[in-house]
């Protein structure tokens, strides 16, 4: 029984941590994924929504140097290209230019004849590379090169037209601008980001995926450049942002206004995106540990509550199969399942007891009913023969006979008599005779029973009366037997009275399906030694009792499914009180 009470408390913890688990895992799940979804789309538009606003500020920086490029070739200065003097106007007119703002680099101009005809300032003359020559007459961006002190130079070119001919160009005017200042604004971007908790890298790209400039310089790592690839080239990416999951990021992008096929990007580490999602997953991971070793807290208080009134009945049981009366009842603890559980064992128990106590007593007296009607029948036929050899002894004696010899054939003949008695008592035991029941009114066998006893109570100077019940409650009974029996009882109480005794028989109807009549009397009462054994065989308060008459009583009764108990005190009477099933009649 042990390994079955440990399954069950083990089921019982298991059954509870499922309880918590489970819900506590649809939970995590659902709100892990509906939080990731849900910061992914408001990351996802923020980095898009920072892309644009910094894509516009960089093209918007870029215009603005082209317009004032395109605008600078058309002034009238321009023409002094035709003089092809290098320390002329141009050169201090373009001198003017590179100190109007401190992200241009320098000027320099070039003829449709390929030659360097003016510079902004001497430090740059070595920047006009063939392959930047060859495009003279572009207009907007040529290319990128490197600039004075080491720096990235953007080069804008703008063709010098012919003010006097539309249609004829005087050269191209070339400028450098410096890439990393006019492209800071990403930088700035970036650290107000950063302020915010916000990790990224901002990237200027081209169609191709060649990174222009990067925020912070120098972060252009493969998984950078495959995002770059997956977020510009996508065209059924979500637009404004994509979630590349296998580089493990998430990029907002913007096409730059002017120049066109320039993107703007901003990356930030899917990690650090969705770690509120994360920490609420820890979270809600602790909260179900937490409630899961509660739950098996409360389970295991539970579980000892359960198991341990189930523990004293499996006791009880082998108590019961072992006939040990201290364990056939067991506690009720409580009005649930378990507690009716054991309530109806101990009900079980108690008729079980009931019922072997009857059996036993049974047992008893049929035994002692057939070795009394044994011993009877020998006992009556030798008896049969005493008493007659003795009234025959006494009509041979001649008159007159000795005195001596007479008053031996008196006592043979009074002890032959006796023991005729108690052979009848032990033949009342044998009731080998069915039982007879019918539906009957109490009252008649027991109003039979005083009747018959009357006279010799009146001869006694006793008083017998009977108090029925109104109304008159019908038992299933052997009418003889109870008549019998209530004779036995008033026999006992009249023999236990002198003159001026009473004796009342009281018929009552004590619940709807039971009936009792009791036999009271106010003599001396019952010994105390005797109460417990008063109803065994042969135990008598009586000098002149065999103890066979409330043996009697007892079987009767019991055979009547009834049962008969004594309440006495000593010196305040005796009173036998028997309770018989009431018949239920049908109307």
């Amino acid at each position: 029984m042990r390994l079955t009470t440990t399954s069950l408390r083990h089921k019982l913890l298991i059954f509870s941590s499922l309880l918590v688990l489970v819900p506590g895992a649809i939970l995590g799940v659902l709100a892990e994924r509906n939080g990731r979804s849900s910061l992914l789309l408001v990351i996802g538009q923020q980095l898009a929504r920072e892309a644009r606003q910094t894509a516009d500020r960089l093209s918007t920086l870029i215009r603005v140097e082209r317009e004032s490029l395109e605008s600078f070739a058309r002034q009238d200065v321009m023409r002094e290209i035709r003089v092809s003097d290098l320390d002329k106007r141009i050169a201090q007119a373009l001198s003017t230019l590179v100190s109007g703002a401190s992200a241009r680099l320098g000027y320099f101009v070039i003829d449709e004849d390929a030659r360097v005809v003016a510079i902004s300032a001497p430090a740059i003359a070595d920047f006009a590379p063939e392959d930047v020559v060859a495009r003279r007459g572009t207009t907007g961006i040529v290319g990128f090169a490197p600039g004075p002190d080491g720096k990235t130079a953007l080069i804008l070119a703008a063709p010098i037209p012919d003010p006097d001919r539309s249609q004829v160009r005087l050269g191209t005017l070339f400028a450098l601008i410096d890439w990393n200042r006019l492209s800071g604004v990403t930088d700035q971007v970036r650290r107000e980001l950063g302020e915010q908790g916000i990790p990224v890298q901002i990237l200027v790209v081209e169609t191709e995926g060649q990174i222009l400039r990067a925020s912070p310089e120098g972060v252009q790592d493969a998984s950078v450049a495959d995002s770059i690839e997956r977020a510009i080239g996508d065209p059924g990416a979500e637009p404004g942002y994509s979630v590349d999951r296998e580089a493990e990021q998430i990029v907002g992008h913007a096409a730059l206004a002017w120049p066109s096929g320039w993107s703007l990007l901003v990356v930030e580490p899917l990690a650090h995106a969705l770690a509120p999602a994360v920490r609420l997953r820890n979270r809600l991971a602790m909260t179900t540990a937490l409630a899961l070793a509660i739950a098996l807290v409360i389970a295991g208080v539970g579980a000892d509550r359960v198991i341990r009134p189930l523990s004293e009945l499996t006791r009880a049981i082998r108590g019961l199969a072992r006939a040990e009366p201290s364990t056939l009842q067991v506690p009720v603890r409580s009005d649930d399942e378990v507690g009716v559980l054991a309530a109806s064992f101990n009900s079980m128990a108690a008729e079980l007891d009931e019922t072997q106590r009857h059996l036993v007593e049974a047992e008893k007296f049929a035994f002692v009913g057939e070795l009394a009607a044994g011993v009877a029948h020998e006992v009556r036929t030798s008896l049969g023969v005493l008493g007659n050899a003795a009234k025959l002894l006494g009509r041979s004696l001649a008159e007159p006979a000795d005195p001596n010899v007479r008053e031996m054939i008196d006592m043979i003949r009074a002890e032959v008599d006796r023991l005729s008695r108690v052979v009848d008592d032990l033949l009342t035991l044998d009731h080998r005779r069915p039982l007879d029941p019918r539906p009957t009114p109490l009252s008649l066998p027991l109003c039979a029973a005083v009747d018959f006893v009357a006279p010799g109570a009146r001869h006694q100077g006793i008083e017998v009366e009977i108090v029925r019940a109104d109304p008159d409650p019908i038992v299933r009974c052997d009418r003889d037997a109870i008549q019998q029996v209530c004779i036995n009882l008033l026999s006992n109480a009249l023999a236990s009275l002198s003159t001026g005794g009473h004796v009342k028989v009281q018929i009552e109807r004590v619940s709807r399906t039971l009936a009792a009549f009791s036999v009271r009397d106010d003599g001396p009462g019952v010994p105390a030694a005797l109460r417990e054994r008063i109803f065994d065989p042969f135990v008598t308060g009586r000098a002149s009792g065999v103890g066979l008459g409330l043996t009697f009583v007892k079987r009767v009764v019991a055979a009547h499914r009834g049962t008969v108990r004594l309440e006495s005190r000593e010196g305040a009477g005796a009173c036998f009180r028997v309770e018989l099933p009431i018949e239920e009649v049908s109307r």
